[in-house]
Parts: C-alpha cells; sequence; structure tokens
C-alpha cells in the first residue's frame, strides 16, 4: 500500500514555505488602500507605521483543522531564519504546531536528530522546505521531502494544495466537514420557482485573498477587496439579505461587515464545521427555503453547506482558486475572479443578472 502523507507522524515545515522574506510588508494604518486592497487590523485606533508577514490562511486550515483537530498529526517548523522569531512563534501557537525552532543553520542534521527524539525516522514524516533537496542528508533520504522543485508551479498556499489532495479522500476528514450527512430533509423545488434574495459569503479566501498578516506589534490583518464591499453595500441597501460565516474570530470580520452595512446579527464567527447548522437556522429565524440562498465559498470546511445548498435548489458559486474538491462539485458555479480581488462582486452580478421568475 503507498504511504500517504495522512499516515506521517510528523509534519516538518521549513524555510520559504511557512513564511516568504519577500513578501514582508510596511502597513500604515488601518483602513488603508493599497493597489486596490483594503487592509483591516484587529486593534481599534492604528496609527503607526508596521511592519508585518503574510501567513497563508489556506495553509493555517491544513496544519491546523486537517492535521491537528481531526487527523492528530503533530507539526514542527524548523528556520534557518532568526527574523520575525516572535511573530513566527504566534502564528505557531495559533495553529497548534507543537514544536517551533528558528536560527537552525544545519537543519537536515537537526531534523533527523529530531526524528531520533520523536521515536520516528525520515521515512515516516513529511517535509515541507524550499530549500532543501534529499541529497541534503546524509544518514537516510525522506520519503516525502516536498522541495522547489514540486512547488514550481504552486506560487501560494503549498501546504494546503498537497495535504487537500490526500484530505479529500479521507473518510475522516470528509466526515468532519461534509455536514449534509447529517440532513436527511431532502426536498426539491424546481428552478422556475427559485428567487435568490438571499447572499451569504465565507470570508477567509472568499472576501479576503487567503492571507492573514501578522505585525510586529501584535496586530493583525487581513486583506480585502474595496469592490467586494461596494457591491455588498448595494445588495443590502436594495431590501435582500446577506450574511457573513466564517471559522474565524476577532475584530477584523466585524469591520468588514460594519464596512458592508451589514447589522453585527448577520455575521457568524468560529463556524468551523458547523455552517450547515447556521444555513438551517438562518432559514427557520427568516422563514427561508435553501433555494432563496446563494452561498460562495472555497475550501474543506464550505463543502457541507454548498452541498447543501445545491442538494436543495440554492445556488453556490467558488472563486477562481477555490480547492479542486470544491471546484468540482456538480453545478457549483466557478467564477472568472480570485478570492479578495472581487469575486464576490462577480457573483453579485451574475445573481443580478438572473431572470426575474428565478430570483
Amino acid at each position: 500500500m503507498m504511504f500517504s502523507i495522512l499516515d506521517s507522524k510528523l509534519i516538518i515545515i521549513g524555510d520559504g514555505i511557512f513564511w516568504n522574506p519577500e513578501k514582508v510588508l510596511t502597513l500604515p494604518h488601518d483602513g488603508y488602500l493599497i493597489n486596490d486592497s483594503l487592509f483591516f487590523c484587529n486593534e481599534k485606533n492604528f496609527s503607526s507605521m508596521v511592519q508585518a508577514i503574510p501567513f497563508s490562511t489556506y495553509d493555517g486550515f491544513a496544519i491546523k483543522n486537517i492535521l491537528a483537530n481531526v487527523l492528530k498529526i503533530p507539526s514542527a517548523v524548523v528556520l534557518q531564519s532568526s527574523n520575525f522569531t516572535k511573530i513566527i512563534q504566534r502564528r505557531c501557537r495559533d495553529l497548534k504546531i507543537s514544536f517551533c525552532f528558528t536560527n537552525v543553520s544545519n537543519r537536515p542534521q537537526f531534523i533527523a536528530q529530531f526524528c531520533r527524539e520523536h521515536r520516528c525516522t525520515l521515512r515516516e514524516i513529511a517535509i515541507f522546505d524550499n530549500q532543501l533537496t534529499p541529497s541534503d542528508f546524509l544518514e537516510e533520504q525522506p520519503k516525502f521531502l516536498f522541495s522547489k522543485d514540486k512547488f514550481k508551479n504552486i506560487t501560494q498556499h503549498p501546504i494546503r494544495t498537497f495535504i487537500n489532495t490526500f484530505a479529500d479522500k479521507n473518510v475522516d476528514v470528509l466526515s468532519y466537514y461534509n455536514e449534509t450527512r447529517m440532513k436527511r430533509d431532502d426536498f426539491f423545488i424546481s428552478p422556475m420557482e427559485k428567487q435568490i434574495g438571499v447572499l451569504i459569503c465565507d470570508i477567509d479566501g472568499t472576501c479576503t485573498d487567503g492571507f492573514k498578516i501578522y505585525g510586529e506589534d501584535n496586530s493583525e490583518w487581513k486583506r480585502f477587496s474595496p469592490t467586494d464591499i461596494q457591491s455588498l453595500k448595494n445588495w443590502n441597501s436594495s431590501g435582500r439579505l446577506s450574511f457573513l460565516i466564517t471559522g474565524e474570530s476577532g475584530p477584523i470580520p466585524q469591520k468588514f461587515a460594519a464596512q458592508c452595512h451589514m447589522p453585527k446579527e448577520q455575521l457568524f464567527l468560529n463556524a468551523s464545521n458547523k455552517k450547515v447548522q447556521i444555513l438551517c437556522d438562518i432559514c427557520q429565524k427568516h422563514t427561508l427555503h435553501p433555494s432563496e440562498i446563494a452561498y460562495i465559498g472555497d475550501d474543506m470546511n464550505d463543502l457541507g453547506i454548498i452541498e447543501y445548498l445545491l442538494r436543495t435548489n440554492g445556488i453556490a458559486a467558488c472563486p477562481a482558486n477555490a480547492m479542486p474538491l470544491i471546484k468540482n462539485i456538480p453545478n457549483i458555479l466557478q467564477l472568472k475572479t480570485i478570492g479578495g480581488y472581487g469575486a464576490v462582486a462577480e457573483f453579485i452580478e451574475i445573481i443580478n443578472r438572473l431572470p426575474k421568475m428565478q430570483r
């Protein structure tokens, strides 16, 4: 039987993967517009310049939710760099990464010794590192070393790409995120009777570009599209309902909702794998049928709500850079725009063009 990355006893994440030194940002203040992107910060009153590191929320989701929460596979970060150590350590804590080492000069030797101390071999771990090659390991070569030759066509979110390739075939992972298996009340309304009047959006990777940005002063940031914000404002001002559902928490989603003129009660935080239940609660509270709802999402934790909506004759879409598992859902609408750069606005434009009898 072929050894899978999900059978690994340990995941090692190294230089060029966990963070990219070439993408360090200098951000001036909350709500600042840079290159058609709007940055929101978790701080209430932020005005000073700060250096910040973008981390992939997709990779973070794969590490924290798939590896740590569902599969119980520990992770370790081993970096040669000693820059931004406090930020790196904070990100590791947030993702439940068990071990964090920086300023490691000889990483192959360190990793081999680390494996011995944890009673596993290099053949039993997976390594993500953009600088190492198999020949760097003298004692034995790791079976799974995802280095720059494997990442040449993947410029962003490499951990998500590889872990989800295996995870979308794993029963434990699919059962955790595909909530439709808990719902047996199938019903159908013909497309001619469909009236889309409610929009529900995932946030990370859909309304944002898929990165969470950590500042040196403990600030956190996310990047949004002003085009999406304006489209959601217009949607809400037309008298139609919109909701945001995210696995994240904190003030940044709240600031985004406020910018979109969305009441607090229409923002749902810490959703994780509870999106179908939240959808059902929305339908019950507002006397809605799923066929009146449009949803846009992009990642594993959107699987259940998208399948449930499409099964009950709602509409669902995904950004152009959504994970393959989501893109391959039958009848999902694949947008031309990537997340964080107007995908929500594109979806709203499509909904607005639907024949009146279908809205």
